[in-house]
């Protein structure tokens, strides 16, 4: 009986010491992993999940250099955003490998993020990976792009597809933070002159400046759109 209590505290002592062992191994600029394949960059008290394979090699990091911990420790981290930057201004949430494109750090204060997470990378390697504007949701169903100082509201999932968007790209915010964001209408132009707004399921050309101007648009919430985004948009009747 006596060396069966021994043999349970001391299984106790192992488990516990493989616990600390673990916990020991969270320390600032770590990567770490769970049971599955996720990698997480634990940076500043939270887990920043590394989403693809491109952006893992974007950072310049080594899979050597990933420790494994359990599923529960992982699960008890807070989890925080990657953002990173190249040589200009912009700077890029990431979020399912892919760079979501804030023009200025107002934004991305406005946004409730910390401006002293930002990884500088190489710029030659950022351009390589395909990106998105940014696109974000609060805690109901809606979708806006941040555009300027603005939030456009994308009213269909086929607007998202048309323009090459992946709906699930979109970051979470708080409402209190999305608020901060006056809400415009989702206007486009192309390579030529004619803007248009987008609506549920249809582009329509603004016939003029002053029409334009009439309606309270801002010319600077105005998206330049590929051609080919733009010609996947049908066309409904002109706004005259």
């Amino acid at each position: 009986m006596k060396s069966k209590v021994m043999i349970a505290a001391h299984f106790i002592f192992l488990l516990l010491f493989v616990s600390v062992q673990i916990s020991a191994q969270i320390t600032e600029g770590s990567l770490i992993r769970g049971s599955k394949d996720a990698v997480y960059l634990y940076e500043s008290g939270k887990a920043r999940w590394i989403s693809s394979d491109n952006i893992f090699k974007l950072l310049g990091f080594d899979y050597k250099n990933v420790k494994k911990i359990s599923d529960t420790q992982l699960n008890k981290l807070p989890k925080g955003w990657l953002i990173v930057r190249g040589f200009g201004n912009p700077v890029y949430i990431i979020n399912y490998g892919t760079p979501l494109k804030v023009s200025d750090w107002n934004i991305l204060m406005k946004l409730g993020f910390e401006k002293t997470n930002i990884r500088q990378v190489q710029e030659e390697k950022l351009k390589k990976i395909p990106q998105q504007p940014l696109l974000v949701k609060g805690s109901g169903a809606p979708i806006y792009l941040i555009n300027g100082e603005k939030a456009c509201w994308i009213q269909s999932e086929k607007i998202l597809k048309a323009m090459g968007w992946d709906i699930k790209t979109a970051v979470a915010v708080s409402d209190d933070a999305l608020n901060k964001f006056p809400k415009t209408q989702f206007l486009v132009r192309g390579g030529g002159d004619k803007v248009y707004l987008v609506d549920r399921e249809k582009k329509f050309w603004i016939s003029n400046a002053e029409l334009f101007n009439r309606l309270g648009y801002d010319w600077n919430a105005v998206l330049t759109v590929s051609d080919a985004q733009l010609n996947k948009i049908p066309e409904g009747v002109p706004i005259k």
